[in-house]
């Protein structure tokens, strides 16, 4: 509805008041009383629960903000995945603010949650300058973290941890609840003061406050209600007969039966061809084939699916293998194809896995614990071809600057080698367990191996970087620092090299620091000074073999047969502008006298460092509800690649090969 200004206006002052720090305030026109927070941005967030120690009670939200905001986003935990996330918008069709229900599993589209009930209350609703949403929440105060371990609020926590998100871009549907929306353009972690937004007749004041219309039904995917709930499927659904076991056919064909076109148009390179096999897919992530030819796919939020291929490289069948929705990108196969390892932001598991009957065993392991729940919660897995017991497991940064990180012993932005014939019997600890492959590398996604058996280790920079330049903050991100190709080296053994990460970055656009002369891959700090300078990561630390486009995302890699090729995928860029990446690019490869490395000499990262093979048309346009969004590769024995694409508009699968 639309609200009365002078409402509006008096909401806004009672937030205004609040500054940054937590206080307590009443709305008048409905007299029920919040701990609230309003940042610099103008909205006013508030949370009101009753006079309660119980752990699981009823709360209500209220979120005040400047029309121009498309949405903004409350996370009841203080992070984005694994949390409940209330979302609201301007719902013009409506002449109303409608709720949006959410959770993350990962650092990507949050997916409708139906774990959460909730209820609209009066004075919802808009006016000239700003909206209001106000709802009570029923299952916002408690809900099962990534392991199914019960979270709860504690309603007597002076400091309870808080984020919120926004963007002036309305989301694509604003009529819908479910819509998809483009990424925050601002964000921010903040406390409140729990105790400042009980109300000692709670439960009155909401009754009185409730209104009757029935709000927006929330749809879900098919996941699981719980997220590590694990069970196995006997359901094949057919989708083209097949009677073969796997393609015969080498190339690419031109479509594939009953799959739709691309959601965004894509180019390929010439020489090379493109075709959509799958579509309207939960968030795939990684992928991986059994040794029967099937490609088993991480679909974030949903669980690993089976897809049997035809002769045309086209999907003829698939099957739901596991439905557990906390497994968020990493998988991978042992050696017999016997034992399926996936993970979660915390843990690693194996399932036995039968080939002929496309199904595991009915309990999983726990192979490795104790990995980090917030920042970049993707794990990647692999297993060394000529180490065929060495798990390697990636672990990325708990946030865009993981100064802790920079001590080994912490266990985070490193990659380690574990060896899964001497798993404990509770499984390993990450931090404490394995042993290293080098440390410092911020989020190391893409991880592939050279035909020497050397890993190389593909990185995602930091974000919103600045340097400081004659005592002043200049803000240098747009394109710097570079992402990066890393060589780690034979896993088998250790590593206790340093890469940089968090105070050694690579420059990729010398121009834009004008305090040093600088060329494309020189390494550098953000405040240079007299105990750590520029020159100080020439003697500390690893310098990168290959900068990458500052931005590109890149999350995978993989060899061509020759290992003359390194495919890479770059996911796309969410805080550049204009967007970069959203493409799969070849990098040359050459093998010398000290073994292999990239044709292009590093200084020439932005000119011979790699070609393009797949794009979007319009990568400026290009959001993360907008293009496809390369995330991870895996190839057949015709030297076809498929690849998933995560993007909010569609979740996609393609296959990229010769024409």
């Amino acid at each position: 509805m639309k609200l009365d200004t002078s409402l509006a206006s008096s909401l806004m002052l009672a937030g205004s008041a609040l500054g940054q720090v937590s206080k307590r305030y009443c709305d008048a026109a409905s007299s029920i009383c919040y701990s609230g927070w309003t940042g610099a941005n103008g909205v006013t967030i508030g949370v009101a629960l009753p006079n309660t120690t119980s752990p699981n009670f009823d709360t209500v939200l209220q979120v005040v903000s400047p029309i121009a905001n498309g949405w903004v986003g409350f996370s009841w935990g203080g992070t984005m995945p694994y949390v409940p996330l209330t979302m609201g918008w301007v719902n013009k069709a409506a002449n109303t603010v409608i709720y949006s229900s959410r959770m993350a599993f990962g650092l990507s589209m949050p997916q409708a949650y139906t774990g959460a009930e909730y209820t609209y209350l009066k004075g919802t609703g808009y006016n000239d300058t700003h909206w209001t949403l106000n709802v009570r929440c029923r299952g916002c105060s408690q809900w099962q973290d990534t392991e199914g371990k019960t979270v709860s609020l504690d309603s007597s926590n002076a400091a309870s941890p808080f984020a919120h998100g926004l963007t002036n871009k309305a989301p694509i549907q604003p009529a819908k609840n479910t819509s998809v929306f483009n990424v925050h353009s601002t964000f921010g972690h903040w406390t409140l003061d729990l105790t400042q937004g009980k109300n000692v007749d709670f439960d009155k004041l909401v009754a009185a406050n409730l209104i009757p219309d029935k709000p927006p039904a929330t749809t879900s995917t098919s996941a699981p209600s719980s997220p590590t709930s694990s069970r196995t499927s006997t359901l094949s659904t057919s989708i083209v007969p097949s009677s073969t076991s796997g393609p015969i056919q080498t190339g690419v064909p031109r479509s594939c039966a009953g799959v739709s076109t691309f959601h965004s148009p894509i180019l390929t390179a010439n020489g090379w061809k493109a075709v959509k096999v799958a579509g309207n897919m939960v968030q795939p992530r990684g992928l991986v084939f059994d040794t029967a030819g099937r490609l088993l796919v991480i679909q974030n939020g949903l669980g690993i699916t089976a897809h049997t291929i035809g002769n045309d490289g086209c999907f003829t069948s698939e099957k739901t293998v596991i439905a557990q929705r906390n497994l968020n990108h990493g998988i991978v196969l042992s050696q017999d194809g016997k034992t399926l390892y996936a993970s979660s932001a915390t843990q690693v598991y194996a399932w036995d896995y039968d080939t002929s009957t496309i199904s595991v065993g009915n309990s999983s392991r726990i192979i490795i614990s104790g990995m980090d729940n917030k920042g970049h919660v993707t794990r990647t897995l692999a297993f060394p071809p000529k180490h065929p017991t060495l798990l390697i497991v990636s672990h990325g940064s708990n946030d865009n600057f993981d100064y802790d990180a920079g001590n080994i012993k912490v266990g985070r932005s490193c990659i380690k080698a574990f060896d899964v014939t001497k798993t404990p019997t509770v499984g390993y600890n990450y931090a404490s367990g394995g042993y290293q492959l080098g440390y410092g590398l911020r989020n190391g996604v893409g991880l592939a191996f050279d035909a020497d058996g050397g890993l190389w280790e593909i990185e995602n920079a930091s974000d919103e970087i600045h340097r400081t330049i004659d005592g002043g903050s200049v803000d240098i991100h747009a394109d710097n620092p570079a992402d990066e190709i890393n060589y780690i080296g034979d896993p088998s053994k250790e590593n206790t090299k340093w890469y940089g990460y968090p105070t050694c970055y690579t420059i990729w656009a010398p121009d834009l620091i004008p305090d040093h002369k600088f060329a494309v891959g020189d390494q550098f700090v953000l405040t240079p000074n007299a105990t750590f300078a520029d020159a100080t990561c020439n003697t500390k630390s690893v310098p990168a073999k290959l900068a990458l486009q500052a931005h590109s995302a890149p999350l995978d890699a993989i060899f061509d047969k020759n290992y003359t090729n390194l495919y890479v995928t770059f996911h796309g860029s969410w805080n550049r502008n204009p967007s970069t990446g959203f493409k799969v690019v070849k990098v040359p490869f050459v093998k010398g006298a000290n073994g292999f490395a990239p044709k292009s000499a590093i200084a020439q990262s932005n000119v011979t460092g790699y070609t393009d093979i797949l794009r979007n048309p319009e990568v400026e346009n290009c959001s993360t509800t907008q293009c496809f969004r390369p995330v991870s590769i895996a190839k057949d024995k015709f030297e076809r690649m498929y690849i998933t694409s995560d993007s909010g508009a569609e979740g996609e699968l393609l296959m990229l090969g010769r024409a």
